[in-house]
């Protein structure tokens, strides 16, 4: 119970976010006279692309949504922001990165959201989906867990390394068919569990982005197992083979304290001190500046950057957005 109630409290902003698109309009208006509905299509992000595909690394179908830029193409491309989750984040990404940059804040950039078709018609599949594949491991409780769900839910597979792969070989290809874009200025965003497979990227390719958004890391999966990567990532930035920038955000109410009350209410089945222990065992706070820390060389290479920052008043979920601006300035900043 504590591990799938801890699985489940840190994908609730994922699911919050995409049930409310995916929400179908009524026909009726309550109090009204009916109203004759034709057949209705998706909304889409405008000046936006989608594109469907079957990978080849795994055999799974991807949808990816790629935002253009109001903008000439620079020599050499754009820079393009790579969104893991885009089921629910794509259209947030788009809209700041596009308007800012018409605001002449931004630097324009290509934003790529990464998500499942199954999102269309069954949540809940692209939902185990999303969880089965950021994830680079999966302990033995947890595979039980996988194992007792609905035939509905996908199969059980710790696929963060094929989408990697997908994402650097297989996605880009397809976005550079769309959009010109620049390899070599190319950012990885990713949140809560979306963080995780962001961090294990930095730690296991750091050569394949320029630039890693770490929001909310769930450091704490499988015994924070991710941490296995972290010495032969820093042995390499240390050599000067490797020198990304990263930028770490978490909200402060992530890891509330035990003794006070929950600045908000449980999730249904928890009492509010069972949720309240439940988070401070994720330690979401406390492992994010510990990895802020150890990251922060004082005698790094060239070009090698990280910082960082507590988001105040802020939770797991309600952090999304208030750290989106401050990652897309330090992704693509305005240049002279």
């Amino acid at each position: 119970m504590k591990t799938l109630s801890a699985r489940l409290v840190l994908v609730a902003c994922i699911v919050t976010n995409a049930l409310a698109m995916a929400a179908p309009s009524p026909a009726v208006v309550e109090g009204g006279p009916a109203v004759s509905v034709p057949a209705l299509q998706s909304a889409t992000v405008p000046s936006s692309r989608q594109i469907d595909f079957r990978s080849t690394v795994n055999g799974r179908d991807y949808r990816i949504q790629i935002a253009l830029p109001l903008a000439k193409p620079p020599a050499g491309g754009f820079p393009v922001i790579y969104v893991t989750d885009g089921d629910g984040y794509f259209g947030t990404w788009a809209f700041a990165a596009r308007l800012r940059a018409m605001s002449q804040e931004l630097e324009p950039a290509v934003v790529v959201g990464i998500g499942y078709p199954e999102a269309e018609q069954d949540l809940d599949v692209a939902m185990q989906r999303r969880v089965n594949e950021l994830v680079p491991t999966i302990d033995p409780e947890r595979r039980k867990e996988v194992a007792a769900l609905p035939a509905s839910a996908a199969a059980l597979y710790a696929g963060a390394d094929d989408l990697l792969q997908i994402i650097y070989n297989e996605v880009a290809a397809k976005v550079e068919a769309v959009v010109p874009i620049n390899r070599t200025r190319s950012t990885l965003f990713g949140h809560s569990l979306g963080g995780l497979f962001a961090l294990h990227a930095l730690f296991t390719h750091p050569e394949y982005f320029q630039t890693y958004l770490v929001l909310s890391p769930s450091i704490w999966w499988d015994g924070r197992a991710v941490l296995g990567g972290r010495a032969a990532f820093l042995k390499r930035v240390e050599k000067g083979e490797v020198a990304p920038r990263v930028y770490f955000a978490v909200g402060s109410l992530e890891q509330p304290d035990p003794a006070l009350p929950l600045p908000w209410k449980a999730p249904p089945g928890m009492t509010e001190a069972q949720f309240s222990q439940l988070m401070a065992r994720a330690a979401m706070v406390d492992n994010t500046l510990e990895m802020l820390k150890v990251l922060q060389l004082k005698d790094g290479p060239a070009g090698y950057e990280v910082k960082g920052r507590v988001v105040p008043e802020e939770t797991h979920v309600s952090v999304a957005w208030a750290a989106l601006n401050e990652m897309l300035d330090f992704a693509v900043p305005l240049r002279p």
